[in-house]
């Protein structure tokens, strides 16, 4: 399979605006796919932002050509309705055939708790998860009225009028190793994201793999696609720092307890150590560093990158996959 390099349009990071002005960028430069995040609160508190993907896709998809998008990570759960992600993915996917896809997971604090005052266990979350999933197929394959009657969500002779063009892949999350066979089980393709490439070798991609099969699937059709932030700056340092908004994503507890203040996050986030982040996302002052780290990721199996850009200078950050697509695309 060959690789993919796609390009994080962060919505927590840039104005709805700036984010666009990326995307149309990224495109003219070569990346493959658009990637936006679904997120109510953002991963720090100071100069952030928290735009809503879908609306935001709409548009950037009429301001493109041909770049493939898709959410990072929705969760069709708590805040959102299986049934009107279906139904916003499937419209989307008709009016844009072929260039939409959606992302699915078992969520986060920060997006859920806020909006619903709810936040289930891991493994409850995961059974919603897969249960949601149920639902959306459903309504986009159905050419029949559907009645459903799950463990958490019902359908009752609900029918989806405007069916996608074509199939909607869907991405599943998968970080630890259930998730990541879930993702082999239920999803087409993996989205993880930044680890160790030696735990993408031989932990996730291997989970996903096991998962697909047992699923009847064959895997070496279904991607391995990878969140990672990265930095470019002729600065070193000022690489490194500039994947600091980030660093809150680096704090365990962050997603192992119900913590979902910005403010909060932020406060663990400025508690990184430099070389906690160095060793984590992708840090770097010219083309051949950023190619060597992406290869580094592929040697682990990763075949479609979504690349979210912290670089002190944005457009810098972008213009110098000028020189670095064509030498990572196989």
């Amino acid at each position: 399979m060959k690789t993919q390099i796609g390009y994080f349009a962060s919505l927590e990071q840039y104005s709805p605006t700036d984010a666009l002005e990326q995307a149309i960028r990224a495109e003219k430069v070569g990346f493959d796919s658009i990637w936006a995040d679904d997120h109510f609160h953002p991963w720090y508190h100071e100069n952030a932002q928290s735009a809503q993907a879908w609306a935001w896709m709409g548009a950037a998809l009429q301001a493109t050509k041909k770049a493939f998008f898709s959410t990072c990570i929705t969760c069709p759960i708590l805040r959102y309705n299986p049934a009107i992600v279906a139904q916003t993915f499937a419209t989307l996917r008709a009016m844009y055939p072929g260039r939409v896809g959606v992302a699915v997971g078992a969520g986060e604090a920060m997006n859920e708790v806020p909006v619903t005052g709810k936040w289930p266990s891991v493994a409850e979350r995961q059974d919603m998860t897969v249960e949601a999933i149920e639902v959306m197929r459903k309504l986009w394959e159905s050419k029949e009225p559907v009645t459903f009657k799950g463990n958490y969500f019902t359908l009752d002779k609900a029918f989806m009028y405007t069916k996608p063009t074509d199939e909607v892949p869907l991405y599943f999350s998968g970080l630890g190793p259930k998730g990541a066979k879930l993702a082999g089980m239920y999803g087409d393709h993996l989205m993880t994201v930044a680890a160790a490439p030696s735990v993408l070798k031989n932990v996730t991609i291997p989970k996903f793999e096991e998962g697909a099969r047992e699923a009847g699937k064959d895997p070496s059709k279904m991607e391995h696609a990878m969140l990672i932030w990265y930095s470019v700056d002729t600065d070193y340092d000022k690489a490194v720092e500039g994947n600091r908004f980030w660093a809150g994503c680096l704090v365990p507890s962050m997603f192992k307890y119900k913590v979902y203040d910005p403010k909060e996050v932020q406060l663990h986030a400025n508690l990184v150590h430099s070389n906690t982040i160095k060793e984590n996302y992708m840090c770097a002052t010219n083309a051949e560093e950023m190619i060597k780290e992406i290869e580094r990721f592929k040697d682990a199996g990763i075949n479609h990158f979504c690349l979210g850009n912290s670089s002190p200078n944005v457009n810098a950050g972008i213009d110098i996959f000028k020189e670095i697509i064509p030498a990572v695309r196989d």
